[in-house]
C-alpha cells in the first residue's frame, strides 16, 4: 500500500493586520497539518511534514520564539527537499497563501518532481 516517500507542504505562518506574527493561529495551523498528515499516512502516503516535525522544536526553543524565527526553518526545508529523494511534493488546502508553500513547490518543480493536491487524495 505504501505510494511513495512525499514531501507535504502546509501553510503555517500567522500575521495580524500589522504584520506580527500570531502563535496561537501557527499552533492552530500545526495541528491542522497534523490532521491531514495523518489522513496521508492512513491512506499509505509516506511524508516528511515539515510542520509536523518542527513545530514542537521550535516552540520548546526560547531563542526561536524571541526572534520569530522562520528563515531558518525555510533553509532546513530547502535542504531536506534538495538532499532526499521524494518521490513528490503535496500541497495542503490554501497553499497559494504560504510563502513557503508556493517557494517549495517551485523547487519540486524545478527538480523535476510530481506535484499532487491534497484535495485530489482526501476528500473531506
Amino acid at each position: 500500500m505504501n505510494k511513495g516517500l512525499y514531501y507535504f507542504a502546509h501553510p503555517y505562518t500567522c500575521v495580524d493586520k500589522d504584520g506580527k506574527y500570531v502563535p496561537e493561529g501557527e499552533e492552530a495551523n500545526f495541528r491542522l497539518c497534523c490532521y491531514r498528515a495523518g489522513q496521508l499516512l492512513l491512506r499509505g502516503y509516506n511524508i516528511y511534514s515539515p510542520i509536523s516535525h518542527t513545530h514542537p522544536i521550535h516552540l520548546a526553543t526560547p531563542e526561536f520564539l524571541a526572534r520569530e524565527e522562520h528563515e531558518m526553518w525555510y533553509e532546513l526545508d530547502m535542504d531536506f527537499i534538495n538532499k532526499t529523494d521524494f518521490d513528490g511534493i503535496i500541497l495542503a488546502p490554501k497553499w497559494p497563501l504560504s510563502r513557503g508553500c508556493v517557494m517549495e513547490k517551485v523547487a519540486f518543480e524545478a527538480i523535476p518532481k510530481p506535484v499532487r493536491y491534497y484535495k485530489d487524495i482526501i476528500h473531506d
